[in-house]
C-alpha cells in the first residue's frame, strides 16, 4: 500500500470524539511528520476524512484558514479545550 493510501487511512480511523497529533498520525503511516500537513492539505474541501481530528503535539489546534471550523467539528463531538486551548489528553488517540 502507497505511502498515501495508509495515511488515508489511518486518517479515516480516528475515532468520533478523539483526536491525534501530527506525529502520531506520522508514525501510524510510517512517514515524517512534515508530510502529513501537506496531504492534509490536499484534501478536498468536501471530504469526509475527520482532518479537523488531527492537532498539533501541544495537543491544541494550529493556526491555519480553517481553525474555527476544525474547533466548531471538535465541540460538536464534544471536544472542548481548556482556558489555553489545550485539548484534554484523556480523549487523545490512540
Amino acid at each position: 500500500m502507497a505511502d498515501n493510501a495508509i495515511f488515508l487511512h489511518c486518517l479515516s480511523s480516528i475515532p468520533k470524539g478523539r483526536f491525534t497529533t501530527y506525529g502520531q498520525l506520522a508514525k501510524m503511516s510510517g512517514v515524517h511528520v512534515r508530510q502529513i500537513m501537506p496531504w492534509l492539505k490536499q484534501l478536498p474541501n468536501d471530504s469526509s476524512l475527520p482532518w479537523y481530528r488531527v492537532m498539533n503535539s501541544q495537543f491544541k489546534i494550529s493556526s491555519h484558514p480553517n481553525q474555527q471550523q476544525q474547533h466548531q467539528l471538535l465541540a460538536e463531538e464534544g471536544l472542548l479545550p481548556n482556558k489555553t486551548g489545550k485539548y484534554p489528553v484523556e480523549q487523545f488517540w490512540p
